[in-house]
């Protein structure tokens, strides 16, 4: 307009404020304007969970004021998780109903998602697993063989991504469906898929497969859960609202509103999705220890799981091993989690989600030249009877420790013509070199820092408790607790929501004290996917906003120019050397305080 072109005129500013931007390289000016064309149908920040809940602003402040007030402002919010599943278990029952349909007849149910709720589908089949091992693999052939594998997962980008993420993976709808009718899906199936968001192209693209040809090629409608409003997805995002306007696709709608830290879906809407999924499951009539009707038993197991978290001093509990693991990373050591198969899934999941929300090196691949191998700040090592070990070459131990991982099941990689173009990301060879074996204890301790320690944290069942314990690589005392769960009636799905809960907010505050969020934003979000672009701008964004009055004083005519589509470009001018642990919203924020206000550093990390 003519007011701005004066405005620029008389201020001095270029009036194209990209040319504010320095050192931006042809490039990155080219990634950004490509993301910007795609941009509006990734603009996430109206959807809850992708908002600051308000009872966790200034966490990062409280974790290192008042550790417990920290602990209990989570426990907050996971306590209103599972008040919110109670609410909507008659909307699980029709979902029960069609599990039991599917598995009396003798077909199959496949579960999926992306990210972390395609780690919680993955950890949801091998508890099935290993609950029907446990009934009949030893008293009933017959009954084994029927149901051992009648539950599939699957994930976006294969098993491997249980350790990483694929870049850009979920982006595509086609891959989703391509995945599925790759693992055998057909007529008589039954697919069951979440998304936190509602959005995730890749969930909708592989739920939307089966829906457009029901009634033809498929007899079953799919299910849909995800942890949005439904006026919300409508109103802001098309791919949802075509979704939720689906006739042929069921729908269970299980908000529970912003995540403790902003966007990290990991946490609530993981737990509410994986019990929600899980409760219709493992009430199959053969696999019940009681008789009662479906809504009575799933309100029977909730309540019971409420009132032993509720009583749990979870403040009490968890304080010393956050605050000696987030010391431990402070002088650059390392943990070791060790446990046998029962908890596996569930402490894998956890360990491995810290890097992508936290921007941490992943678990390192042991097939990579030893001059990019970096340790990861944390490792899983399965415990495995020696009876299956003993005798076992390095690469077979490697292949046992996966397949007693994921319930005694074979990986299933994504091999062949269709993903060469990730070949290098997803083949069986490439998720074969992530080493869970006793043996990786000293093929680590060869490339991590000289002298560096390895502490362990134990996690394991005995009996009706739930043990926690840490031992010290040299002096220390270790710290042990335990919690009875006898009041869970044997629930292993209830068992295995509890450790994910604990785990999840131990470490998610022991970050907080490695100082990898501010308040409750996550700074360290890695921009892998379009969804997380979006994130990353905001973020900054929002830091912008948190010092306006601050550098308007400065140049308030340059902080009017502050956009979207500024903030964008000099997002993306810093992804070109970004690395791991580095904070993408942190640079971007320090470039354009640079930049455009002359501040050599505006935000310096604590850790």
């Amino acid at each position: 307009s003519t007011w701005d072109y004066y405005r620029c005129r008389k201020s001095g500013i270029s009036m194209e404020p990209m040319s504010l931007l320095k050192d931006q390289t042809e490039t990155s000016k080219a990634s950004a304007d490509e993301y910007l064309k795609i941009a509006p149908l990734f603009k996430l920040g109206k959807l809850p969970t992708e908002c600051p809940h308000p009872t966790t602003i200034g966490l990062s402040s409280f974790i290192k004021s008042d550790l417990p007030l920290a602990i209990n402002r989570v426990k907050e919010l996971d306590t209103h998780t599972i008040e919110v599943l109670i609410s909507k278990i008659g909307e699980l029952e029709p979902l029960f109903k069609a599990i039991t349909q599917t598995l009396d007849s003798g077909n199959k149910i496949f579960i999926c998602g992306c990210g972390a709720t395609g780690r919680l589908s993955l950890a949801l089949e091998t508890m099935w697993r290993q609950e029907i091992e446990a009934l009949w693999g030893k008293t009933d052939p017959k009954l084994y063989a029927r149901y051992f594998n009648s539950v599939i997962s699957f994930m976006a980008g294969g098993d491997v991504a249980l350790i990483k993420s694929v870049e850009d993976f979920e982006d595509h709808p086609e891959f989703g469906e391509r995945q599925l009718f790759e693992l055998g899906f057909s007529e008589n199936d039954l697919l069951i898929s979440s998304t936190e968001g509602g959005e995730t192209p890749w969930v909708i693209g592989t739920s939307e497969a089966v829906a457009n040809s029901y009634g033809t090629k498929f007899k079953q409608k799919p299910w849909f859960l995800y942890c949005n409003p439904d006026d919300v997805l409508i109103a802001n995002v098309e791919r949802s609202k075509r979704v939720i306007e689906n006739p042929n696709i069921c729908k269970i709608n299980v908000t529970v509103g912003p995540m403790a830290i902003t966007g990290s879906t990991r946490m609530q809407s993981t737990t509410i999705l994986m019990y929600a999924i899980g409760l219709p499951m493992f009430r199959y009539h053969l696999l019940r220890k009681d008789t009662k009707p479906f809504q009575e038993s799933v309100k029977e197991e909730l309540v019971a799981f409420l009132d032993l978290y509720s009583k749990l001093d979870e403040a009490a509990f968890l304080a010393p091993f956050i605050t000696k693991e987030a010391e431990t990373y402070q002088y650059k050591d390392h943990f070791f989690y060790k446990t046998d198969p029962y908890f596996a899934i569930s402490i894998l999941t956890d360990t491995t989600e810290r890097s992508p929300t936290f921007s941490l090196f992943p678990f390192e691949n042991q097939r990579d030249p030893p001059t990019v191998k970096v340790p990861s700040l944390c490792h899983l090592i399965l415990l495995l009877p020696e009876s299956v070990t003993t005798g076992l070459k390095d690469e077979d131990l490697v292949k046992a420790s996966w397949t007693y991982m994921l319930g005694k099941r074979d990986v299933r990689a994504l091999n062949g013509p269709y993903w060469e173009k990730y070949k290098e990301k997803v083949s069986s060879e490439r998720l074969f070199g992530h080493d869970f074996s006793y043996k990786l204890i000293p093929k680590r301790r060869e490339y991590a820092k000289v002298n560096a320690k390895h502490h362990t944290f134990l996690i394991e069942k005995k009996g009706d408790h739930i043990h926690f314990c840490m031992l010290f690589d040299g002096p220390g005392k270790e710290i042990s607790k335990e919690i009875d769960v006898k009041s869970l009636g044997g629930s292993r799905l209830a068992e295995h929501t509890l450790v994910k809960i604990l785990l999840n907010t131990h470490s998610t505050l022991v970050m907080g004290k490695y100082g990898r969020y501010e308040s409750n934003i996550m700074i360290f979000v890695r921009p892998s996917n379009n969804k997380l672009i979006d994130r990353a701008i905001r973020y900054v964004t929002y830091m912008l906003n948190q010092r306006k009055e601050e550098l308007c004083k400065i140049d308030s005519k340059k902080f009017d120019l502050i956009d979207y589509k500024f903030v964008c470009n000099a997002l993306f001018a810093e992804i070109e050397t970004l690395v791991y642990d580095e904070a993408i919203v942190l640079k971007t924020f320090n470039r354009i305080c640079k930049d455009l206000f002359s501040i050599a550093k505006a935000v310096q990390l604590d850790t």
